[in-house]
């Protein structure tokens, strides 16, 4: 075997190995299931500060606040349908597990719900919108990204119903105590946070009056009706 034919056998090796080391890459990360992050636990309050309580939250009613920082923000609704566990979601709380938190951070662009604008709502009216095959859908009480048409499901974890977002929604986690309060104890899904947060740190910490963006939400956050959080919202 002479030099040529050395160098190309050692190549064609390396390239072999790089490409197996890849693919058991991909396979370990597939097959670890969503992120899950325990955080301090924040009690949910409006903005009177009386407690938020699954008796307060009227089906459709968008919420948002602070988890887990206090410039990372979240959704909170009652679903007008159930949210049952599936695969690593471990659905909605309530009896009929139709209320649900999820990161308000889009996993493509990271659009989210600005105090000046929002291109990312819950739209509890029925909407269209068509999955990646093309195929028209019509369906009510989905999440929607206006900034490049991604469409998620709070029914089913946040999965991605149509558009290029790559991940579903982060879902927080919910916790509710003998009176049917509400606190955030955690994130399960993608963790977009440190991204969003040196993305957009400038910028959040004017908008929220804060010197560290990554100032923990604290014992208790507010949560704003979304139609008065931001002080325009797009729909489309």
């Amino acid at each position: 075997m002479d030099r040529r034919q050395f160098n190309s056998l050692c190549s064609a090796l390396l390239a072999g190995a790089a490409t197996a080391h890849a693919n058991a890459q991909a396979d370990a990360q597939a097959n670890a299931g969503p992120q899950r992050t325990l955080y301090p636990s924040s009690r949910l309050i409006y903005q009177d500060e009386s407690e938020v309580t699954l008796d307060s939250l009227k089906t459709g009613q968008a919420y948002i606040f602070g988890y887990p920082y206090r410039t990372t923000p979240c959704f909170l609704m009652r679903l007008g349908r159930s949210s049952p566990a599936r695969g690593s979601w471990p659905g909605g709380v309530d009896s009929d597990q139709s209320v649900v938190a999820f990161s308000a951070i889009c996993s493509h662009k990271m659009s989210h719900p600005a105090k000046p604008i929002s291109h990312i709502a819950y739209r509890p009216e029925t909407v269209t919108f068509h999955d990646r095959q093309g195929i028209a859908h019509t369906r009510d009480g989905l999440i929607s990204c206006c900034s490049e048409r991604s469409v998620y499901d709070p029914a089913a974890g946040g999965e991605v119903l149509s558009g290029p977002a790559p991940a579903p929604l982060a879902a927080i986690e919910l916790q509710v105590d003998a009176q049917g309060r509400l606190s955030a104890t955690g994130s399960l899904g993608p963790d977009q946070y440190e991204r969003f947060l040196e993305k957009f740190g400038f910028r959040l910490a004017m908008e929220y009056g804060v010197t560290d963006v990554r100032t923990r939400s604290g014992e208790r956050v507010v949560a704003v009706p979304a139609d008065e959080f931001s002080v325009q919202q797009v729909l489309c």
